[in-house]
């Protein structure tokens, strides 16, 4: 297992972009006004939004729904290098603090450093207004593929395994980790669960590298090759 990953690491090296899955993740938002003059004595409230009692650096296999965890998987290739997937600044904290010290190693899940903002209450005078918000989700999202059954790994149903199937299959463990809903058929969920352990993980991200690596450079194995244990 360990020699395949080392060859993995050697072909794949430089050609993942440690921070585009978490910085495509965004939301935006706009907001309508719409005021009218009069004045009253009001209360305004402050509330930190998702109570809880998380320290900074504190590490889990997965968010609670609390603000502030942000996903991280880290391998460490040798000689000071890493190939990550998740959020940019939760994988070098993971590499910062030696969460995969030696080659070979990996290592994966969410790591909380938010704040934890005080409840604050105060009153004022304030115009009273009437405000409408309405609110855009921006999120990349997995194209729904043609209907009935896929090729395992081909997760786009394009008819060939390459580097969209190994995003697409990233991308939707890292939705999946934050506690996102992502728009997904069954068959893509089963194409991207290449081991057949009815879960989609960073092991099926290494098959499917594996597997498209090996037939990059000529060595047409089958699945089952790739999979034998």
């Amino acid at each position: 297992m360990k020699l395949w990953r080392k060859l993995l690491a050697a072909v794949t090296a430089g050609t993942i972009c440690l921070g585009s899955i978490g910085a495509m993740l965004s939301v935006s938002a706009e907001t309508e006004l719409d005021s009218s003059a009069v004045s009253e004595n009001s209360t305004e409230v402050k509330a930190s939004k998702g109570a809880h009692n998380h320290y900074y650096g504190e590490l889990a296999s997965r968010s609670d729904g609390c603000d502030g965890w942000y996903p991280y998987y880290i391998y460490n290739c040798g000689n000071g290098r890493y190939t990550s997937m998740g959020d940019g600044n939760a994988c070098q904290y993971a590499i910062d603090h030696g969460f995969a010290p030696n080659e070979g190693d990996e290592a994966g899940g969410v790591i909380w450093y938010g704040n934890n903002p005080p409840t604050i209450t105060t009153t004022k005078v304030t115009t009273k207004t009437t405000t409408k918000t309405t609110t855009t989700t921006t999120q990349p999202s997995v194209p729904t593929s043609k209907t009935g059954s896929l090729d395992k790994g081909d997760i786009d149903g394009s008819g060939s395994l390459d580097s969209t199937d190994v995003f697409y299959s990233m991308l939707y463990i890292a939705n999946t980790a934050v506690g996102n809903t992502v728009k997904i058929s069954k068959e893509q969920v089963t194409a991207a669960d290449v081991d057949e352990s009815s879960s989609v993980d960073a092991t099926d991200v290494y098959y499917l590298m594996y597997y498209i690596a090996l037939h990059g450079v000529g060595v047409n194995v089958s699945w089952d090759d790739v999979l034998a244990k």
